[in-house]
């Protein structure tokens, strides 16, 4: 295992070429872990500079990501070799939400397509920001890889196994994402959806801000209870400030008493 305070060059080139990665991520207090593959990294995911990664979050029936970037900023992302040089590589982060409808969507959405066939990205419902803090590799010695008899020969591109090549040619991005957001914008239906799926987590955490103005929620008053809520769950602190507080009063009382 090797760890490094920014992203280096060869590894943003690897990551990059991978079919899929996956994210990570967490809420406080409330008891579900998250876990979620990503496909479409070859339009959906950039490397903007040694301590920075973003990528494209299309809608979906969870709404977990956003939920946790939300209330604590914890994000992992992970990438894995399936070529016969192994190899994980995990890019721990602080997350941030960048939801469409705010003014610097239009911006990061551009930085990450840049030249790249994004198609219509419909259904995107935030950018998510990954400010990378430590990254670590180990060996992935567990990880499966591909058979070499179903490489495709002659794939475009460097199809060195160090850069993630030929193993890589036999993957195929799946275009129902695509089809089915891109019929929901025809019929005016992804705000519908997003009302009905992305208001809260599944632990019940406030999600996507814009699905929940438009069910009527008051911000502000959600995310108040919320984190009453997570006041509440800290229960070792709460004991310690009272047991600190009735210290710091006897010793008063003691002192103050005597003289």
């Amino acid at each position: 295992m090797k760890l490094y305070p920014s992203i280096p060059p060869n590894l943003a080139t690897w990551a990059a070429r991978q079919p899929f990665f996956l994210t990570a991520s967490a809420p406080t207090h409330a008891p579900h872990v998250n876990v979620s593959p990503k496909g479409l990294a070859a339009s959906h995911l950039a490397f903007l500079d040694a301590n920075t990664v973003a990528y494209i979050d299309r809608s979906g029936s969870g709404c977990e990501t956003i939920a946790h970037a939300y209330e604590n900023g914890r994000l992992t992302l992970m990438f894995m070799s399936f070529g016969t040089l192994p190899r994980i590589l995990r890019l721990f982060c602080n997350a941030e939400v960048i939801e469409r409808g705010t003014p610097r969507f239009e911006e990061w959405m551009a930085r990450v397509v840049q030249d790249r066939e994004g198609g219509g990205m419909e259904g995107a419902r935030a950018v998510i920001v990954g400010r990378v803090w430590e990254v670590q590799t180990s060996c992935g010695f567990g990880v499966p890889i591909v058979k070499k008899e179903v490489y495709e020969r002659g794939a475009e591109g460097d199809d060195s196994d160090e850069e993630g090549g030929k193993e890589l040619s036999i993957f195929q991005d799946r275009h129902t994402l695509d089809d089915y957001w891109r019929k929901r914008a025809e019929n005016g239906k992804v705000e519908e959806y997003q009302v009905e799926k992305n208001v809260t987590s599944i632990d019940g955490l406030p999600a996507l801000k814009a699905a929940r103005r438009e069910a009527g929620e008051v911000l502000i008053l959600a995310e108040g209870r919320a984190k009453l809520g997570r006041a509440v769950r800290e229960r070792d602190g709460i004991l310690l400030g009272v047991l600190l507080s009735l210290l710091v009063w006897g010793f008063t009382a003691i002192v103050f008493g005597k003289s």
